[in-house]
């Protein structure tokens, strides 16, 4: 059985018990001559009348007059002030593809307008994020004389007093949280100014900076619609009214866009106009974008998408590749390295807080974000600087936690913090570090509840294998650009049939499964799921929910269907038997391994996952019996050979445990052996009298090869014939001791446990899942 990772919520149509609401869709769809998926996706999201459908594939221009912004009119002012007069103009921007992008609309808008225009985007562990007074000085000192922010500034209050101290204005363009006070600038454009009235908040850094570009040239700059749209996508603000529509149009500009950059990076990375969407800006540019930043010097991306030099456009579509794979290499070490460090531990903390020596501050938060993504706990990661006496650090949150309210728990450990309630940053003294540790893991108590409770996910469809085809996916783009709010639709498919599994990519850790119904099948995809490969059984149905999109490979395009969560309802035998790598038999999670011989027991007790419990064989009887340890366990592991398997088959029966992981090892595997016959055991017993003591330690195998048997046979029958009183040792000798009764040697104990470890090792090792299955849940022998 595999359990599902998310609590599936489907939609409130499908769980009522008429079915007025789905023939009503089933209608909507033919009047609107759309497919039925499509239209279950539109009227999830509230637009439930052939008009509100019609409107909302319209994607109706929606551009609010720039001017309803709070200070626009001083800023545009200002601006155009400075343009006549050619004073020196800094933009200073942000690191991150927001700020890059944000920062190339006021550029060129303000070089189209003629004016004496220069950026700087600070360098993250330099500068800082957000206005710098040091840089500020520098700038000013060389004749900036207006300084133009962008994705940055509300929270910049001793730099702006600075400026403003020297005499030069600061307009600040920005779209972050506002703290309880904001900086003494010339002018604050800001979509969710306080004073403000715009009718949409949720402008990116680059969104602010169209409106302010549209206000100094009187009209929506379409050519810098496809920076925006970067912007836009990039930042993950809502993709809903305004930002809609910017993304829409940037992303049409962008198919044909005039920017040597993007030509050349689209031709690098095989990207057809036709495929282009708001899925490559997340996946493909965007995070090359925001690898600068990380990393160190973030101007590039300016230059990147400014430039018309084929020679210097061409090195930076080189750097923004090979900044990006560096990014990743980093992100996949520390990966490792913070997974080590978890597993490591005794038992999964509430919230996993790690701090290293060495670890690159631009990627803390991607990595905290894999880690949440894996063990489903608030994960703040520090890399620590002995230098400065500080450890420096992002966290990220999982649903029902707001990361920013326990962090306030810590505040007064802290040299700074900030944050909302899924991402958060804060900067703490080293020597404070274990008290702020200690106070933020006392603060999580309280939502132990939390964890017990699996995150929801939203399910806009249910459809069948019939409805995945080229045509019904393509008709889902009027939805489009899918982002916050209007996120990609996912889709449900039940008691679907899994006929096939594979591991494929580099490292082996994606996910192909193939599923059939009836002469119908498709292909579905699940990136870094290579571990579910060990908990699905093929031919077994699933449901499985996914979402939708085209595969384009040379020149060819087919359905892709990328799996968000799976469940398998039948019991599972999972077969390890001819792993060789101890850590893979030694990473079940949330298992109990079941050990026969004790000597394995005590060398492997300490190797499992933390998550999981190892008991002996011998104990099984008394844990069924009181009943009160083993509870939460779903899955089994057998390590070696038991000798009993009725014992094996009573935990699995009063434990309800779902999946059985077979390992089944046996050092001397009985059942090649055999068991010895009369013959053999008379021919050594004859041998043996003839003998009357037998210097047989240390040289068995020398008395093997006499007899032409295995070794293990040999030192089976001797010891059966020491149970029957045949022979004895005496130190290293076998003596042979007379008898006068006949006696059965095949009815010893010895021999009865030779032939229950034969039969348990024809089962376990030797039969295939389907047998072992049919024994432990079927009632088979």
């Amino acid at each position: 059985m595999l359990q599902s990772v998310y609590e599936w919520i489907e939609p409130e149509y499908l769980t009522k018990e008429d079915d007025q609401s789905t023939a009503f869709i089933q209608q909507l769809a033919e009047d609107l001559s759309l497919p039925k998926m499509v239209v279950q996706v539109i009227y999830d999201k509230g637009y439930q009348t052939t008009a509100a459908i019609r409107a909302f594939i319209a994607k109706e221009p929606i551009f609010h007059d720039p001017f309803l912004l709070k200070d626009m009119d001083k800023a545009v002012s200002r601006l155009q002030q400075a343009v006549e007069n050619y004073e020196e103009i800094l933009i200073y921007g942000d690191y991150d593809a927001d700020g890059i992008t944000s920062t190339t609309i006021l550029y060129e808008t303000l070089e189209m307008l003629g004016a004496n225009v220069s950026f700087y985007l600070p360098n993250r562990f330099e500068d800082g994020y957000g206005p710098n007074k040091d840089v500020y000085a520098y700038y000013i000192k060389k004749g900036t004389q207006l300084i133009l922010t962008c994705d940055n500034g509300v929270a910049g209050h001793e730099a702006v007093a600075y400026a403003k101290e020297q005499g030069i204005d600061v307009i600040i363009t920005d779209h972050h949280e506002i703290g309880d006070s904001l900086p003494d600038a010339y002018a604050i454009v800001h979509p969710r100014h306080p004073e403000g009235q715009y009718p949409f908040g949720d402008l990116a850094g680059a969104g602010v900076a169209l409106k302010l570009a549209t206000a100094l040239l009187g009209e929506t700059p379409s050519d810098l619609l496809d920076v925006a749209a970067i912007g836009t996508v990039a930042d993950s603000v809502s993709l809903t009214d305004e930002n809609r529509v910017i993304v829409s149009s940037g992303i049409d500009q962008m198919k044909h866009t005039e920017r040597l950059g993007l030509q050349m990076f689209f031709e690098k990375e095989n990207i057809q106009p036709d495929q282009i969407d708001e899925q490559t800006i997340s996946f493909i540019l965007g995070p090359r974008l925001n690898a600068l930043g990380r990393l160190g010097d973030p101007n590039p991306g300016v230059q990147f998408l400014t430039s018309f030099d084929d020679q210097e456009v061409a090195e930076l579509v080189e750097l923004l590749d090979s900044e990006n794979n560096a990014r990743k290499a980093i992100v996949d070490e520390m990966v490792k390295e913070a997974e080590a460090l978890v597993d490591g531990e005794n038992h999964l903390p509430q919230m996993i807080i790690l701090g290293q020596e060495g670890w690159h501050e631009g990627v803390l938060g991607i990595v905290a974000s894999r880690l949440v993504e894996k063990y489903h706990r608030p994960t703040i990661l520090l890399s620590k600087n002995s230098e400065k006496g500080t450890y420096k650090g992002s966290g990220r949150s999982v649903e029902g936690i707001d990361l920013f309210q326990v962090l306030q728990a810590g505040k007064d450990y802290t040299d700074k913090f900030g944050g909302h309630e899924m991402a958060a940053g804060m900067t703490v003294p080293i020597d404070q570090f274990e008290d702020w540790k200690t106070t933020l893991l006392d603060r999580m108590i309280e939502f132990a509840s939390v964890f017990n409770q699996k995150t929801p996910l939203r399910i806009d469809g249910v459809i069948d294998i019939s409805d995945i085809t080229l045509e019904n996916i393509k008709a889902l783009d009027p939805i489009k650009p899918f982002g916050t709010d209007n996120r990609q639709p996912l889709f449900l498919m039940r008691d679907i049939q899994l006929s096939q599994i594979q591991l494929i990519g580099k490292d082996k850790n994606t996910l192909k499964l193939m599923v059939t119904d009836g002469d119908v099948k498709i292909s579905m995809i699940a990136f870094k799921s290579g571990d579910l490969a060990k908990q699905l059984v093929a031919n077994e149905p699933i449901d499985v929910v996914f979402s939708l999109s085209v595969n384009a490979w040379n020149g060819n395009q087919s359905p892709q269907a990328q799996i968000k969560d799976i469940r398998q309802a039948s019991k599972s035998i999972f077969d390890l038997r001819n792993l060789r790598e101890r850590n893979q038999i030694m990473s079940i999670e949330n298992a109990i391994y079941v050990f026969e011989n004790e000597p394995f027991f005590q060398a492997y007790k300490d190797d499992i996952p933390f998550t999981s419990e190892a008991i002996m064989t011998s104990d099984i009887g008394q844990i069924i019996e009181k009943g009160t340890t083993l509870v939460a366990y779903k899955s089994l592991v057998i390590f070696d050979i038991p000798k009993d398997l009725s014992a094996i088959k009573d935990l699995i029966i009063s434990k309800a445990i779902d999946n059985i992981y077979v390992y089944a090892y046996s050092s001397i595997n009985a059942y090649l052996v055999g068991k010895p016959t009369r013959q053999e055991f008379a021919q050594l017993y004859k041998y043996l009298q003839g003998h009357g003591t037998v210097p047989l330690a240390g040289n068995e195998q020398v008395l093997a090869d006499y007899f032409k048997i295995s070794k293990v046979k040999l030192e089976l029958m001797v010891k059966v014939l020491e149970e029957a009183e045949l022979v004895k040792w005496h130190n290293t000798d076998l003596v042979t001791i007379p008898v006068s009764e006949k006696v059965d040697l095949l009815a010893t104990k010895t021999m009865a446990d030779w032939a229950s470890q034969i039969n348990n090792e024809r089962l376990l090792r030797y039969n295939d899942v389907t047998m072992i299955k049919d024994y432990f849940y079927s009632g088979g022998k």
